[in-house]
C-alpha cells in the first residue's frame, strides 16, 4: 500500500475510536460521601461487571458527538434489588443510546443502602440522586443542555430511586441547584413497599432495620406525588413475574388524579431485566427506547 494510502486509512480506522470515546467520570460529591461510617479503598465487582459493592459514588457522563446536543439531559438509575447495580445493561449501554440521540447522558453509580458502610443507610440512594440531578444543572450551560430539561431515568429498584428523586426534593442547602428532575422515565419499576405488589428483595435491602416502620409509606413513591411531581413515561410487561405491573399502574394512576403528564406502556411479554431489550425475546417491549424518546420530544414541543 502506497504510504499516502496507509495514513489516510490509519486515520479512517481511528475516527470510530475518537467518536465514541466520548464519556468522562466524575466524583459525585468534592470530598468524602455524606452518611459514610466505612470507606472503602475500592469497588467491589461481580460477574457480567455488576457493582456489588460501591467504594466512591460517581457519575459517568456521555456527551453526544456524533449529533448536536438536543438541549437535555437524563441521569440513569440502574437497578439490582438495592443489592446490586447492573450498571453495564441498564447503565452505560442505555446513556450511548441516549447521547448518539443528542443527549447527555449520565450513569449514576449510587451507594448501596448497606447498613454496616452507611449511617441511615436508606436515605442514601435517595441522597445521592439527587446529587446527581444537582450535579446536571450545575453543568447545564457549560455543557450546552436545558437547566430546565433535566430528566432521570431508572430500572427496576433504579426506578423505584428515580420516582423517588421525583417526589421527594429535600430542600437545597447553601443556594444549590434544585434536585428536582423535570421529567422522569422508569422502566419496569419498583414502585410501592406494599407488600402485596413490592419487590420483596428491593424492600429488604432499601429498608433493613426500618422495616415495618413509617419509611414504608414514605418509600411507597405512588402515595407521594403532589402537583409538583414531573411527568413520567413508564413500561412496564403483564408477564414481569419479579416486579407486578401493578406498580407502574398505580404511580401513573396517581400522576392522572393531579394532572400531570405520563404515559404507560403495558406489553404482552418482556418480563424483566431486559435493558435495552430484543424484538426476540422481548417482543414490543424493546421499542420502549424509541417510544420515550419521542415522548421526552413531545413533551418539550407543546
Amino acid at each position: 500500500m502506497p504510504k499516502i494510502q496507509y495514513i489516510i486509512a490509519s486515520i479512517l480506522l481511528a475516527i470510530p475510536i475518537i467518536c465514541t470515546a466520548q464519556q468522562e467520570t466524575f466524583p459525585l460529591y468534592s470530598g468524602d460521601a455524606p452518611n459514610t461510617k466505612v470507606l472503602l479503598d475500592k469497588d467491589v465487582i461481580g460477574n457480567g461487571g455488576r457493582i456489588e459493592r460501591v467504594a466512591i459514588p460517581q457519575i459517568t457522563v456521555y456527551k453526544p458527538q456524533k449529533t448536536a446536543s438536543n438541549g437535555k439531559a437524563i441521569l440513569i438509575c440502574p437497578g439490582g434489588g438495592y443489592g446490586i447495580i447492573a450498571i453495564q445493561h441498564e447503565g452505560h449501554q442505555i446513556a450511548r443510546w441516549y447521547s448518539e440521540r443528542g443527549y447527555t447522558a449520565a450513569v449514576l453509580k449510587y451507594r448501596l443502602p448497606e447498613e454496616a458502610l452507611l449511617n441511615e443507610s436508606w436515605n442514601v440512594p435517595l441522597m445521592d440522586a439527587e446529587e446527581g440531578i444537582r450535579f446536571l444543572r450545575r453543568k447545564a450551560k457549560k455543557w450546552h443542555y436545558d437547566s430546565d430539561k433535566i430528566g432521570v431515568l431508572g430500572f427496576s429498584a433504579g426506578g423505584h430511586l428515580a420516582s423517588s428523586v421525583s417526589v421527594h426534593n429535600h430542600p437545597n442547602k447553601d443556594k444549590q441547584p434544585s434536585s428536582r428532575p423535570d421529567f422522569s422515565v422508569l422502566v419496569y419499576p419498583v414502585i410501592s413497599m406494599d407488600t402485596s405488589i413490592t419487590h420483596q428483595g428491593s424492600r429488604h435491602n432499601l429498608l433493613g432495620e426500618k422495616l415495618n416502620s413509617d419509611l414504608e409509606n414514605y418509600f411507597s413513591n405512588e402515595t407521594q406525588i403532589k402537583n409538583t411531581t414531573p411527568p413520567a413515561f413508564l413500561v412496564h410487561s403483564w408477564d414481569d413475574t419479579a416486579v407486578p405491573a401493578e406498580n407502574s399502574i398505580r404511580y401513573a394512576k396517581a400522576l392522572n388524579q393531579e394532572g400531570i403528564k405520563s404515559e404507560l406502556h403495558l406489553f404482552e411479554k418482556g418480563g424483566h431485566g431486559y435493558g435495552k431489550g430484543n424484538i426476540e425475546s422481548h417482543g414490543n417491549a424493546s421499542r420502549w427506547l424509541e417510544l420515550s424518546d419521542q415522548w421526552i420530544s413531545d413533551l418539550f414541543s407543546e
